[in-house]
């Protein structure tokens, strides 16, 4: 009878585990990874999707870009990733014999997406972590940034591009390594009242960079790839790429002759009293592996938090659907979907923290209210839509086509649209 008693016990408590088992379990969901999968599990229409290809050879065509490389995302299946043309195709103004394919995996030169698929991730990861408050005054971490009326600038200033300071100064005419860049913008004077307009600022994600690198104790590069890229096993994502890698990166401009124009024309946008001859540094080869942008290759050595990242479609997609997850991916918590949430929302002019919003001109017309996204000047666009659940990326060399006659480069916003256009055209209602 005792033996039965006992037995009873051990069952009755066996019985009782079990719900508690199963709730501990599904608490352990992990968040969606990517996979490749077919357009119609997705709700998308197969040929409507091949009339990118269209699109992008006719840009090639019409000499817009010598490549491109196009991955669309939906419900974290990869349904489209393409290459396209040539990843090197001009040396220096002069035809290849034998051009560089473009692969799925040929690495670009970000540029301004380093805002905020760099910076803005690292923010947003302080953030979450309670290190940092978008409210917090700039001079709370760099106090010698509180001189020529900027003591009040804040984190949230910063990000919407509303800070008061100039968009573009060549600061390689002035200093020679990051310290004398980040004395440099300490001593810049406001260019208008903070907070009275939205005038893009590579200055501004410039001194960002610089706060993550006061708050971490760590360089800007290594603490992105610490906390964000190396846990999403992004191996292609990095700042100053080795050598070794420059067969798998696209080529981009010729020099940088955009640049010394911006200093030399005043009426190129800018109007910079100094002789860009003053400097003695202008490269004069075909700009592969190193960031074409002036700022953060010449003083900055590659690693600065406006430009100077490098990565891949497939890499930026892995990124992209943690976003669209709400900030994790698998195993990995990157940051609070909260704080995700907060900085995708319209904050100041229309801009949200890092992110671009409601941007027909490269999102398309078709779009949802939620979508956020980037550019960048070599020709890389980021579009991520939570409500369709659906990423869009399309990167492009177009620097190595050369310059127009005006000294500009070709767009690739009108490329991008259309793409985004025809994504959106495919998914079944």
């Amino acid at each position: 009878m005792r033996k039965f008693f006992l037995m009873s016990i051990i069952l009755l408590f066996i019985i009782g585990s079990f719900p508690m088992t199963i709730v501990a379990s599904s608490n352990n969901k992990q968040a969606p990874k990517l996979s490749y999968g077919s357009p119609q599990a997705v709700g998308m229409d197969p040929d409507m999707l091949y009339e990118i290809d269209e699109a992008v050879q006719t840009a090639i065509s019409d000499g817009t870009t010598p490549g491109a490389v196009v991955l669309v995302a939906k419900d974290h299946k990869i349904v489209k990733e393409s290459a396209y043309g040539y990843a090197y195709k001009y040396d220096m103004g002069e035809l290849l014999e034998k051009p560089r394919k473009m692969k799925r995996k040929t690495m670009f030169d970000l540029a301004s997406v380093t805002k905020v698929m760099g910076t803005t991730q690292g923010i947003m990861k302080l953030v979450s972590e309670g290190k940092l408050s978008v409210h917090d005054k700039a001079a709370r971490y760099i106090p010698d940034f509180a001189q020529n009326g900027k003591e009040n600038v804040t984190i949230a200033d910063l990000l919407t591009h509303t800070s008061g300071l100039t968009p573009w100064k060549p600061t390689y005419l002035y200093a020679d390594n990051s310290e004398e860049v980040l004395a440099f913008i300490n001593n810049l004077p406001l260019e208008y009242e903070t907070g009275t307009d939205r005038r893009y600022s590579d200055f501004s994600f410039m001194t960002l960079g610089f706060i993550i690198e006061k708050v971490t104790g760590k360089q800007l590069d290594k603490y992105l790839e610490t906390e964000i890229y190396e846990p999403l096993k992004m191996r292609s994502t990095m700042f100053t790429p080795p050598d070794s890698l420059n067969k798998k990166i696209a080529a981009t401009s010729w020099g940088n002759p955009y640049e010394y124009k911006m200093i030399d024309d005043p009426n190129f946008g800018y109007y910079i009293e100094d002789d860009p001859d003053l400097f003695k540094g202008w490269r004069d080869d075909t700009v592969i592996g190193e960031v074409s942008d002036g700022n953060s290759y010449y003083a900055n050595g590659g690693v600065a938090g406006h430009a100077g990242l490098f990565s891949n479609a497939h890499d930026l997609a892995v990124l992209g659907q943690a976003m669209l997850n709400g900030g994790s991916y698998g195993k990995v918590n990157l940051y609070d979907e909260e704080v995700l949430d907060t900085f995708t929302q319209p904050q100041r002019f229309g801009q949200g923290y890092g992110w671009e919003l409601n941007k027909s001109w490269y999102m398309g017309d078709l779009h949802s209210d939620e979508t956020f996204g980037h550019t960048g000047f070599t020709g890389t666009q980021v579009v991520f839509d939570p409500i369709n659940n659906l990423q869009i990326i399309v990167l492009t060399n177009k620097q190595n086509n050369g310059q127009l006659e005006s000294g500009s480069y070709p767009s690739t916003g009108a490329l991008a649209a259309t793409i985004a256009d025809i994504v959106y055209q495919s998914i079944n209602e």
